[in-house]
């Protein structure tokens, strides 16, 4: 069940892994560096730049900017609170610096190196503009051709994912991950009735109603109990934007290659999903389903009796299904997904 909250605990106030100090070579021919660029309103983020063995100026690489999804997300991946670390951005990357391609991620504002101050709230458009602020710092790169980038949105940052592509013409191509069609409100009840809390819907959607009528977030005590997790203090401006999208609205108004992709196990995201932005999408855009994985591309392992079903996430920070960080990744996805960019930035 969904009861965390699009922006958890640690979301804001900087908590999550700590990811100081010197990367880790990614594999024995590639090479990570920690970086920091300035985000909006001048904001300090974290990040890793990926970069394939011999990269040097002048080399007119493709590179993949990685957006991360709902709650505690880092550089590396979803760090819901008390469960196992998920690094799917962090394995992403290193498939497609394996494959010839220079790779950006980052710590989204208010995690990890992102440190947000105390006294400052979250936006939507903020989110939209440390992405952007993302593509500049890659474009700027020597090793890079600032017209061969691409970007990877997970969840939340696939919505970003499609803002930056219809506005950017420096974007070649769109891969989409567990990223909503519907409004946001639709798929998180959704995902209460399929893990079986379908007496919350209604609570949920009168709270979203307030909001989107430009009423204030009440006080945690004043909302229902059942939805109390999902709306943190002090940021019904982010929440009343992420409910405010129209998913479909912004695939219309791109027209890049675009992969949409969805783990056939997710709870909240489905087929339809998926369908209804393919749809939009048009012509260029195309389908990926990733049998039996959840929301980050996992398949959970069923000799590991400890691992919970995708449907049991009463730790998850969105909308997609738990993100348990048990199992293994789909390998057959993420080779498809640098096949993808692989040939969209060649």
């Amino acid at each position: 069940m969904v009861v965390a909250g699009l922006v958890a605990a640690g979301v804001v106030g900087g908590e999550g892994p700590p990811t100081e100090g010197p990367a880790p070579a990614a594999s024995p021919v590639s090479a990570e560096r920690n970086l920091q660029f300035d985000g909006a309103d001048g904001l300090t983020i974290g990040a890793t730049l990926g970069l394939p063995g011999g990269a040097a100026a002048g080399d007119g690489l493709g590179a993949v900017v990685i957006l991360p999804g709902f709650g505690p997300t880092d550089r590396n991946g979803l760090y819901p609170p008390g469960r196992p670390a998920d690094p799917l951005y962090r394995e992403l990357s290193e498939t497609l610096v394996d494959g010839g391609m220079v790779t950006f991620r980052y710590d989204k504002r208010g995690t990890g190196q992102s440190v947000l101050p105390p006294s400052d709230t979250l936006t939507f458009d903020d989110m939209v503009a440390d992405a952007a602020a993302a593509v500049d710092f890659v474009a700027e790169r020597a090793e890079i051709d600032a017209q061969r980038i691409a970007v990877v949105g997970h969840e939340e940052g696939g919505l970003v994912a499609l803002q930056l592509a219809a506005s950017d013409p420096r974007i070649a191509s769109v891969v989409l991950v567990s990223v909503p069609g519907r409004p946001l409100v639709e798929v998180v009840a959704d995902d209460f009735r399929n893990s079986g809390h379908g007496e919350d819907v209604e609570d949920l959607e009168a709270v979203v109603a307030s909001l989107l009528a430009g009423e204030e977030l009440p006080e945690p005590d004043a909302l229902p109990a059942s939805v109390r997790g999902f709306f943190p203090v002090g940021q019904g401006e982010y929440a009343r934007g992420l409910f405010s999208i129209d998913p479909v609205t912004l695939a219309r108004r791109v027209d890049v290659p675009t992969l949409v992709v969805r783990g056939e196990r997710a709870t909240g995201i489905s087929g339809d999903d998926a369908d209804a932005l393919v749809g939009a999408l048009g012509d260029e855009a195309q389908p990926l389903v990733a049998p039996d994985a959840g929301h980050t591309l996992l398949i959970s392992d069923p000799a590991d009796e400890t691992a919970p079903a995708e449907s049991d996430s009463s730790e998850h920070a969105g909308p997609s299904g738990a993100g348990s960080g048990f199992g293994h990744r789909d390998e057959d996805a993420l080779t498809r997904i640098r096949d993808f960019l692989a040939s969209t930035l060649a």
